[in-house]
């Protein structure tokens, strides 16, 4: 009796946080991309490729701010890895939101065979594809008692029409399909 009691008190204790103050975990998003130059060799290399892409960093909570460290993205084009993007550790207050610009260049990254392959049909659709994936801890509170610390991972593919530069329409963010966390 005393322990259905007790349970019942915690459900309406987490049914009240939940309600009340409407935890929203932190994510990141890309948001635009830009594809300003692109030279591949036949040698099987890409010789040069310069890509903008505008991050967002997100926190939806009302009342605390989110602390991320170890933010860090690749882009890559079919496994080959071309740039790390990279944050010092930084906090976003309370429904805020903080944009990081980077400007990401290669020179002479090696495509190797599949890699080729797939830049060479690439350039003859009109659609060159690059994969964006990365991660972030975060640090938050509920109700500024319960500290959550979480991972939170963006993965997404950009597609750019060539030879022009402009990304198709995608959608990029590690914003979770639940209610919170």
């Amino acid at each position: 009796m005393v322990l259905a009691v007790v349970v019942l008190l915690g459900v309406v204790a987490v049914l009240v946080v939940v309600l009340l103050l409407q935890p929203r975990a932190p994510y990141v998003a890309v948001r635009a991309a830009s594809l300003y130059a692109l030279v591949y060799g036949q040698t099987g290399a890409l010789d040069d490729v310069q890509v903008t892409v505008r991050v967002e960093v997100c926190n939806g909570n009302a009342h605390s701010a989110a602390y991320f460290s170890r933010l860090e993205c690749c882009l890559a084009f079919a496994g080959a890895t071309l740039a790390v993007l990279r944050a010092y550790p930084f906090h976003v207050p309370a429904r805020g939101v903080l944009p990081l610009a980077y400007v990401a260049r290669a020179q002479g990254a090696p495509l190797g065979d599949a890699g080729s392959a797939a830049m060479e049909a690439a350039l003859h659709d009109g659609v060159v594809p690059f994969r964006v994936e990365g991660e972030a801890q975060t640090r938050w509170k509920v109700a500024g008692i319960i500290g959550v610390d979480q991972w939170t991972r963006p993965a997404c593919q950009l597609r750019f029409f060539w030879p022009n530069g402009t990304v198709l329409p995608f959608r990029c963010s590690s914003k979770s399909k639940f209610l919170f966390f």
